[in-house]
């Protein structure tokens, strides 16, 4: 069992292509959650998303009790049966062999992930990350896990509100200062869109990678 995590502030008019993509996946051992947070109870956000609800798909609305993406993914994670965890945006898209390929690899690495490809405001681009066993690399050099592809042992996930937005470049910085394994296919497996009300782009938090680096390297 892989449990996937959609947590979902903006993005929901996305959530279709997002939830169809984890629908036609290739391995069908999975389930997924998508926590509404930061709106008010059983707003218009909670209700679109919770037409997607079925036997493997559970929607849980956080409402205002639980605000930023970092500390909904600490709650999410709380729900999860499976002891890998998988994350995509829903404003992302994963291919239909995704989760299959990185099976591959499950108790043999902490972390996982894949290339991805850009589509959107940035179309046809593809990101220049490490593959292979990338348990050397110098994580300070770039962000070598792209976040909607990774797959991540569930005793691993806590994410720091601190760094919301860039919470993922935080976790792998501090996953690989404390010894844990990582590997990156080389095969495309996600579509990763740019768009400017993206959370990154619209916080500015590209400002923040160089105070985040130096936390982890001082």
């Amino acid at each position: 069992m892989i449990s996937i995590l959609m947590p979902i502030y903006n993005g929901i008019e996305f959530i279709d292509e997002s939830v169809s993509s984890i629908l036609n996946q290739t391995y069908v051992q999975w389930e997924l959650f998508i926590g509404i947070n930061g709106h008010p109870e059983n707003s218009l956000i909670y209700q679109m998303a919770k037409a997607y609800e079925s036997k493997n798909v559970k929607v849980i609305d956080y409402a205002t009790n639980v605000k930023g993406k970092s500390n909904t993914l600490n709650e999410m994670v709380k729900l999860c049966n499976g002891e890998y965890v998988a994350l995509l945006d829903v404003d992302d898209i994963w291919h239909s062999n995704k989760l299959e390929l990185q099976a591959q690899h499950l108790n043999r690495y902490d972390v996982i992930g894949t290339r991805c490809v850009y589509f959107g405001d940035l179309n046809g681009v593809i990101p220049n990350i490490p593959t292979g066993d990338i348990t050397q690399y110098n994580f300070a050099l770039c962000n070598p896990i792209i976040n909607s592809s990774v797959l991540i042992r569930k005793g691993l996930c806590h994410w720091n509100s601190k760094w919301d937005s860039i919470e993922d470049y935080d976790l792998w910085l501090k996953l690989r200062k404390s010894g844990y394994t990582f590997f990156n296919f080389n095969e495309i497996c996600v579509r990763h869109r740019i768009h400017q009300t993206s959370a990154f782009n619209s916080k500015g938090n590209h400002l923040s990678v160089k105070d985040l680096i130096e936390s982890y390297t001082s």
